[in-house]
């Protein structure tokens, strides 16, 4: 592997995971912190309902998915807007 091709596998591999971290992120925010705040506040009916393990796993696939995208696009921009 040359020189120029590990430093743009690494450079999108770098993209890749922030992406997953800030989807990862922002996905377990929504459904467990504001997910419960928005529900008192504008429907006061009952206690909230943690998400069932099928929830949690689409999320999972789809925090994945996003981090793959977003990884992937934003290190295609950074490559062409570079000239690389």
């Amino acid at each position: 592997m040359s020189h120029q091709s590990h430093f743009e596998l690494r450079r999108w591999a770098y993209f890749f995971l922030f992406w997953l971290v800030v989807m990862g992120l922002g996905v377990t925010a929504t459904e467990y912190v504001i997910g419960p705040v928005m529900q008192r506040i504008f429907n006061d009916s009952g206690p909230y309902q943690w998400p069932t393990w099928s929830k949690i796993a689409r999320m999972a696939l789809l925090t994945l998915f996003m981090g793959f995208f977003g990884g992937t696009v934003c290190w295609f921009y950074d490559k062409k807007s570079s000239g690389r």
